[in-house]
C-alpha cells in the first residue's frame, strides 16, 4: 500500500512502481528529516525537492482532476476548512462510493500548507493510533522554480499502536513524496 501514505497527507501502490508516463518514482531524492520533540513526542517527516513550480504541486495535491490522475480515480476533494479528501483506492472506485480512507482538511494557507486529520483509516498496523496525529504538508518555493514539499505527521506517541503506525508510515510517506515528485515533473499529456 504505496499511497496510503496519502493517509500522511493522501495516497496508495509499489516502490518503483512505473506510472502512466513510464517514469519510475524515485525513492533516492527523498528525505528522511524526522525529529523528537523535547517532550519525546516522535515527528515523522520526509522531505522531498520537486522540479516543478508550487504552484503545479498544490494543484496535483488539491484539484480532484489532478490527484485522480496521481492517487486514485476514486478520490473525492472538497477543498475548504471542514472539507474532506476521500479515497478509494479500488482503480474501478467512482465518486460516491465508500471511501478506503477519509481525511478532514483542519487548515490550509493557500499554495504553502495543509493539515489534515484522519477520519477512516483501511486496516493497517497501529490504526487506532491514527485520529491522534496531525498530518501537515508544507510546500516552500525555491530558487529556480522548485518547490520543496515536506509530509509531517505529529503527534506519535508512546505504545504499540504509535510504533506499529511509525513503522508502516516510515516506509510509505517517501513512497507518496515519491509519486507526487514523478507526477508534478512528468505530468500525464492531456
Amino acid at each position: 500500500m504505496r499511497r496510503l501514505a496519502i493517509a500522511a497527507a493522501f495516497g496508495l501502490a509499489f516502490a518503483g512502481a512505473a506510472h502512466a508516463d513510464g517514469s519510475k518514482a524515485d525513492l533516492a531524492a527523498v528525505r528522511d528529516t524526522s525529529s523528537v520533540e523535547a517532550s519525546g513526542g516522535r515527528v515523522l517527516q520526509d522531505t522531498v525537492r520537486i522540479h516543478a513550480p508550487a504552484a503545479s504541486v498544490w494543484r496535483a495535491l488539491t484539484d480532484q482532476a489532478s490527484y485522480r490522475a496521481w492517487v486514485a480515480p476514486g478520490s473525492v476533494i472538497d477543498f475548504r476548512v471542514g472539507g474532506r479528501v476521500d479515497v478509494a483506492f479500488n482503480p474501478k472506485a467512482k465518486a460516491g462510493d465508500p471511501p478506503d480512507l477519509s481525511q478532514e482538511i483542519v487548515a490550509y494557507l493557500p499554495g504553502r500548507m495543509i493539515a489534515f486529520k484522519n477520519l477512516k483509516t483501511p486496516p493497517l498496523p497501529g490504526a487506532a493510533a491514527y485520529p491522534k496525529l496531525a498530518i501537515v504538508t508544507v510546500l516552500s518555493p525555491l530558487s529556480g522554480g522548485d518547490t520543496e514539499v515536506s509530509l509531517s505527521q505529529v503527534g506519535y506517541g508512546a505504545g504499540t499502536d504509535f510504533d506499529a503506525l511509525y513503522g508502516f508510515f516510515k516506509g510509505h510517506n517517501p513512497e507518496y513524496l515519491a509519486d507526487l515528485k514523478a507526477y508534478c515533473e512528468h505530468p500525464p499529456k492531456s
